[in-house]
């Protein structure tokens, strides 16, 4: 089975840190165990983009976001009935990697370049 490598640049490293921060910081409850369940949730999708990118399918934002690329979601959520989020990614099947791009609230409109 072929495995990818995920790459996390900077800006979508920032979109990670600023949905746990929001997490954490939350009035709803224990932030701390909000931020924890979300990362080891985001853990679970890292996972399966290193072995099956090709799953989940194309984004809103595909074509417009990132020309040079197909820009695919896959879709988690955290909290069964919740709204949940939106991992936008891009896949090279010759370096064998997956760049994340973002990570988005699905309830957030649609990513602008």
């Amino acid at each position: 089975m072929k495995r990818y490598i995920v790459c996390i640049p900077s800006k979508a490293e920032q979109s990670i840190d600023e949905q746990i921060d929001c997490l954490f910081l939350s009035p709803l409850g224990d932030g701390k165990r909000l931020s924890e369940h979300w990362v080891e949730e985001f853990e679970k999708v890292l996972e399966a983009l290193m072995t099956h990118p090709e799953r989940n399918g194309f984004a809103p934002e595909n074509g417009r976001f990132f020309p040079a690329a197909e820009v695919r979601q896959k879709r988690f959520r955290p909290w069964k009935g919740k709204p949940g989020w939106r991992v936008l990614y891009k896949i090279d099947e010759t370096a064998a990697t997956v760049t994340i791009l973002q990570v988005r609230h699905e309830r957030r409109p649609w990513a602008e370049g």
